[in-house]
């Protein structure tokens, strides 16, 4: 569980990083709080938070779930959800790279964020079925 942990961890630490990069935006492009929009360039940084902290939502509960229903069933379910943990990561990376610098590119970075979650779910949708069997 180690791993799980220390994904959820840096997932975190990311969307702090993302947060700052709000705090920045803010006084580069002066809007003052509590205006969450003004200047096209700070939206994109506040679009880029705000989606990262939705995707949280439904990644951290995914990933826990998966680690322990997958586990409980005999999968490596904390090396598998470490794994695409990782993918998250990085998928978030290149979905805020990519928004800043131009909205519409920013399909791959979502996919490599929205897959691993799903996968998640389902993965521990089937190892709950599994365990009933």
């Amino acid at each position: 569980m180690t791993l799980v942990i220390l994904i959820i961890i840096l997932a975190l630490i990311e969307f702090i990083g993302f947060s700052m990069r709000v705090g920045w935006a803010r006084g580069k492009f002066g809007v003052h709080a509590p205006a969450t929009s003004g200047h096209p360039e700070f939206d994109k940084h506040f679009r880029v938070q705000q989606n990262t902290l939705e995707q949280l939502v439904v990644f951290v509960p995914a990933l826990v779930c998966f680690a322990i229903t997958a586990e409980n069933v005999g999968w490596a379910g904390h090396n598998i959800g470490a794994f695409l943990g990782v993918v998250w990561l990085i998928g978030r990376f290149i979905y805020a790279m990519s928004y800043v610098r131009d909205p519409a590119s920013r399909g791959l970075g979502f996919l490599l964020t929205f897959a691993p979650t799903a996968i998640m779910i389902l993965g521990s949708l089937a190892a709950i079925l599994t365990s009933l069997i």
